[in-house]
C-alpha cells in the first residue's frame, strides 16, 4: 500500500511537470513568432507563420494567423477560430480526426490573431508508460515481499512448531530433548535459548526428585525388612496367642506391602534411567502372554473371574526389549483387572501386529474408569480410591508407563464398553532395532 501510494505522487508528479512542458511549449511558439512581428513587422510574421506551420505536423503541434475577425492569413486552417477559449481543447475542434487533447494560446498582436496550440499525445503515452512502469514495479515490489513475508513466516513457523514438538516431548516425559539454536541471535533464537536454560533446570530438578525417591527407598528399605524378620518370628514365638499371632500376622502383611513398594519406587527408577536396555533382544510377544496366560489362568479362577487369551504366534510379533520387564508389564495389567474388574469379570488378553508395529493388549468387562482419569492413574501413587479402601500401592500402571517408555512404546487407555483396555503399542521390529540408543 506504501509503494502504491509513493508511485502514484510520483506518477501525479511526472504528469505535471509534463503538461507544465506542454504549456510552455506552445506558449514558447507564440512569443518567438510575436518577436518575429516586433523584429521585423507584419509580413514577415505571415511569411514565418506560413513557414513554421509547413515545417510542424498538425497532430502534435497547430498554428493559425488571422484578422481578429476570424480571416485566415498564414498557418493550419481552423473550423472555427473565433469560438476556441485558451485552455485544453479536443482535437476535433481543431480539426484533426484524433481523440487527443490539445493546450491551446491565443495572443492579439495589432489587428491580428495568433493562435498556438501543442498536443498533449505525446505528454500522455510518456504518462501511461510511467504509469505502467509504476504499476508493474509495485507488482514486483508486492509479490517480492508477500515471497519473502511467506518465507520469513513460514521458517519462522516452522521453528515455533520444533519449539512446540520439543516442548511436547518434553510434558511425555523426555526431560533431555532441547530446541535446536542453529546459531540464531534473532527473537527466537533468544526464546529458544531461555527455554533451553529452563528445560536444564527443570531436567535436573526432577531428576533430583527421582533420586531422592530412590534413595529414600534404598535406605528405608533394608531396616524395614529387618523389621519383617523380626515380626515373623515374633509369631512364630506367639503361637499360643491367637489374638497376638492375628496382629503380628497384620503387622507382617503391611510390612511386605511397604517393602512391594518400595521395589516398585527402585524398579521404576531404574528402568527411567534406562539401565535395562543392555538386555534388548528379539522377543516373541505371543511367548510373553502365553506365559503370562498359564500363570494367571489359576488366578482369575480362584478370584472368580475369566481369563481368556488371543495371540499371533508368527514372527511379525517380535518386539525388541527386555523379556522379564515385558512379562512384568503383561502381569501388572492383568493383577490390575483382577483387582478392580471384580467377581465374575472376563479378563483377555490379546497380542497381535499391523503394519504400525505389534501391540499387547488387557480389557475387561469391570466397572472401568472416568476417561479423564486416564492420563493420572498412570502418575506414581495415583488412586482412584481415594480413601485406599482397595488394596495395592498406586504404582501398577506407573511401572508400566515407565517400562512402555523405555521400549519406546505408546500406552493407550481406552473404553471396553463396559470396562477399561489398556494397549501398549510397540514399533515394528526392524524400525526399533534403527532407532535403538
Amino acid at each position: 500500500m506504501a509503494n502504491l501510494g509513493a508511485g502514484w505522487i510520483a506518477f501525479q508528479a511526472i504528469h505535471d511537470d509534463l503538461d507544465r512542458r506542454v504549456e510552455q511549449a506552445a506558449v514558447l511558439m507564440s512569443v518567438e513568432l510575436a518577436d518575429t512581428f516586433e523584429r521585423d513587422g507584419r509580413d514577415a510574421l505571415v511569411e514565418a507563420t506560413r513557414a513554421r506551420a509547413t515545417a510542424l505536423d498538425p497532430e502534435d503541434d497547430i498554428v493559425w494567423l488571422g484578422l481578429a475577425d476570424g480571416t485566415f492569413l498564414a498557418g493550419h486552417r481552423l473550423p472555427d477560430p473565433q469560438d476556441l477559449a485558451v485552455g485544453d481543447v479536443s482535437g476535433t475542434r481543431l480539426g484533426q480526426d484524433d481523440d487527443d487533447t490539445y493546450l491551446l494560446t491565443s495572443r492579439q498582436i495589432g489587428d491580428l490573431r495568433l493562435i498556438t496550440a501543442r498536443s498533449y499525445e505525446d505528454t500522455d503515452d510518456i504518462a501511461r508508460t510511467v504509469l505502467k512502469a509504476i504499476g508493474a514495479a509495485t507488482l514486483i515490489v508486492t509479490l517480492l515481499a508477500a515471497l519473502v513475508a511467506f518465507i520469513l513466516s513460514r521458517r519462522g513457523q516452522l521453528r515455533i512448531e520444533a519449539i512446540s514438538s520439543v516442548l511436547s516431548k518434553v510434558a511425555a516425559g523426555e526431560m533431555q530433548q532441547r530446541i535446536e539454536t542453529h546459531g540464531h541471535s534473532d527473537d527466537l533464537g533468544r526464546l529458544s535459548e531461555r527455554i533451553n536454560d529452563a528445560l536444564e533446570q527443570l531436567e535436573a530438578t526432577v531428576v533430583g526428585i527421582k533420586q531422592v525417591s530412590a534413595d529414600i527407598a534404598h535406605d528405608l528399605r533394608t531396616p524395614i525388612n529387618r523389621l519383617g524378620i523380626q515380626v515373623e518370628s515374633l509369631t512364630l514365638e506367639a503361637s499360643n496367642h491367637p489374638a497376638l499371632q492375628d496382629k503380628l500376622n497384620q503387622a507382617s502383611s503391611n510390612i511386605r506391602q511397604i517393602t512391594n513398594t518400595f521395589d516398585a519406587l527402585l524398579r521404576i527408577s531404574q528402568i527411567e534411567a534406562g539401565a535395562r536396555k543392555a538386555k534388548f533382544r528379539a522377543v516373541p510377544i505371543a511367548g510373553i502372554a502365553a506365559a503370562l496366560y498359564e500363570a494367571y489362568a489359576a488366578v482369575c479362577d480362584d478370584a472368580g473371574q475369566t481369563l481368556l487369551v488371543s495371540s499371533n504366534m508368527d514372527a511379525n510379533t517380535l518386539v525388541h526389549g527386555d523379556q522379564d520387564l515385558l512379562t512384568q508389564l503383561g502381569a501388572n495389567l492383568i493383577e490390575n483387572a483382577i483387582r478392580h474388574a471384580g467377581q465374575g469379570a472376563t479378563i483377555r488378553l490379546e497380542t497381535g501386529s499391523g503394519l504400525n508395529g505389534v501391540w499387547l493388549s488387557v480389557s475387561d468387562d469391570g466397572p472401568g474408569i472416568p476417561p479423564e482419569e486416564y492420563e493420572r492413574v498412570t502418575e506414581r501413587f495415583y488412586r482412584l480410591d481415594k480413601a485406599r479402601h482397595t488394596p495395592g500401592s498406586g504404582l501398577g500402571l506407573a511401572l508400566v508407563k515407565a517400562i512402555a517408555d523405555l521400549h519406546k512404546a505408546r500406552l493407550r487407555l481406552s473404553d471396553a464398553k463396559p470396562g477399561l483396555a489398556v494397549r501398549v503399542e510397540f514399533k515394528p521390529f526392524s524400525e526399533a532395532l534403527k532407532s535403538r540408543d
